[in-house]
């Protein structure tokens, strides 16, 4: 009986010690740095990994969190070798700490997809019924993947049953491919989709130009309308007077998209302002996305929050994000575009498209009061 407890003791004390290791070499591991070079320290920690028992995987890959890619890329380097080895040998991995860190909203990201696909390895039934329930998830990576799975459920379906899928797919949808996929699905069934308000584009502007950019030296050169936003004043402007347009200026784009060439004409190294007032139902914290292939300056309730002296260099939308506080009731958004003197083909393009959403990137609901001035 005493030999027996010995044993027993030794196999705990081990446990402990192994435990002990594994959680060392976490720490170390999360010491990486995109631009710092790997210390031997931190090829030894992970050596330690690589060889843990793989019961060891749900808490390694829980060192992901709140870390940087260099130590995401280590920690998932050495999960993967962990598996590999342990399904080489006809081992087992931890199913069900796999299940309750994919559940676990709070873990990182990359964690919690490294374990999606490891439980998709061994029970690939219970990873896509976990991830059926994800369309909603905070993990842009897992709401991709379990709307991805929703839309082909939904291209399955018939009539109202259909319908309803993909009505519930678009509200929790944020890739734009799918956003669109699911606006096509419900208005070949019938089904008008407003994507511009959907999305949280701004589609009413107030406009005043020309002012002179060229040389590009007006992007720095702080205009008027930097200082104030009055529609009844007059400036000196590019070669002549610079006001404001006379009422607003709205685009019926999908994707809000305003075409400065065809509401002003085709200007060169000029700069124009266009000012929106949105009024929100409540404070919160916000994004304002936007995208221009000219360069561009923004200001949100007259702080400036994007400075992007960029011109014809691509980009699409939320080419540029800005983390904002949106007040309840009245906000104000002013946008510096700025066009150059290129004369190639693709450099004609003077536009500009800008949503208002949540973190998420989910449109948020707002009155346009700029369309009523």
């Amino acid at each position: 009986m005493r030999h027996l407890v010995l044993f027993f003791l030794t196999i705990v004390l081990a446990t402990r010690i192994e435990a002990a290791s594994v959680d060392e070499a976490i720490s170390v591991v999360r010491t990486a740095s995109p631009t710092t070079a790997a210390s031997d320290e931190l090829r030894e920690a992970w050596k330690t990994l690589a060889h843990a028992p793989a019961i060891a995987i749900p808490a390694i890959l829980r060192g992901m969190n709140d870390s940087n890619p260099a130590v995401e890329n280590w920690i998932r380097t050495a999960v993967d070798q962990v598996a590999q080895q342990t399904l080489d040998s006809g081992g087992e991995l931890p199913k069900a700490g796999l299940i309750e860190l994919l559940s676990d909203t709070s873990a990182a990201p990359r964690a919690r997809r490294t374990a999606y696909e490891l439980l998709e390895n061994i029970d690939a039934d219970k990873a896509h019924e976990l991830l059926a329930g994800m369309v909603d998830d905070p993990s842009l990576e897992m709401r991709y993947d379990a709307i991805a799975a929703g839309i082909e459920s939904a291209k399955a379906a018939e009539g109202d049953d259909a319908v309803a899928k993909y009505r519930m797919l678009l509200e929790s949808a944020r890739n734009l491919e799918q956003i669109q996929t699911c606006k096509k699905a419900l208005e070949e069934a019938g089904e008008k989709v407003d994507l511009a308000t959907h999305m949280g584009f701004v589609t009413a502007w107030r406009v005043i130009g020309i002012f002179d950019n060229r040389d590009k030296a007006g992007f720095d050169v702080a205009y008027p309308p930097e200082e104030e936003i009055e529609f009844s004043a007059t400036y000196d402007g590019k070669e002549s007077e610079a006001t404001w347009m006379e009422g607003a200026v709205t685009t019926d784009d999908d994707l809000g998209n305003v075409d400065l060439n065809d509401k002003i004409g085709p200007e060169k190294g000029a700069v124009v302002y266009a000012f929106a007032e949105i009024d929100m139902p409540g404070a919160q914290a916000a994004q304002v996305r936007y995208a221009s292939p000219n360069g561009t300056k923004l200001w949100v309730n007259g702080k400036e929050v994007a400075n992007n002296e960029v011109y014809h260099a691509g980009g699409g939308v939320d080419q540029y994000v800005a983390d904002v506080p949106l007040l309840k009731g009245k906000n104000t958004l002013l946008l510096k575009v700025c066009q150059n003197e290129q004369t190639e083909a693709w450099a004609q393009d003077w536009s500009f498209q800008l949503r208002v959403c949540e973190p998420l990137g989910g449109g948020l609901e707002f009155d346009n009061l700029t369309s009523q001035n």
